[in-house]
């Protein structure tokens, strides 16, 4: 059974595993660590018993939005719901906080994250160039959390 919970300090180089081997320019151990203290409960992670499966963080920008960080789950545990139970419970996260809305930025070539995305309610609402460097675009998609509002 997978659960959702806060991250630990030991669940640390595991995620960091999932991030080296997810990323083209995955984020360092530090700077995980750093977000494990800064995020807390916004830094969650997928587990089947002890194993590290996924990871979200994401955290809360002006009082009002949600920003999803970073997600990603293991390579053999792809395409079985594990993201999109990640994602599905720190947007609930970010609704305590009282977030209207969630956002995070995707590289415009790929397309599987962007139809994951997509199917979870997220929607490109502006093209960024060079977000992850020269010649590295984005698209920054949003998802409303209020009723009858969206981004389309």
């Amino acid at each position: 059974m997978i659960i959702i919970t806060n991250v630990t300090e030991e669940d640390l180089p595991k995620v960091y595993e999932i991030e080296l081997e997810s990323f083209e320019e995955p984020y360092s151990y530090p700077l995980l660590k750093a977000y494990y203290h800064l995020a807390k409960e916004l830094f969650i992670v997928a587990k089947e018993g002890n194993e590290v499966l996924g990871y979200a963080l994401g955290i809360v920008q002006y009082g009002y939005r949600g920003h999803v960080i970073s997600i990603a789950v293991r390579k053999e545990y792809r395409e079985r719901g594990v993201g999109s139970l990640l994602l599905k419970d720190l947007e609930n996260r970010f609704k305590l906080f009282n977030c209207t809305h969630s956002y995070l930025e995707v590289n415009y070539k790929n397309i599987p994250a962007i139809k994951f995305y997509n199917k979870q309610g997220y929607v490109v609402i502006k093209f960024q160039k060079n977000y992850y460097g020269r010649g590295k675009h984005a698209f920054i998609m949003a998802k409303s959390f209020l009723n009858g509002k969206s981004f389309e």
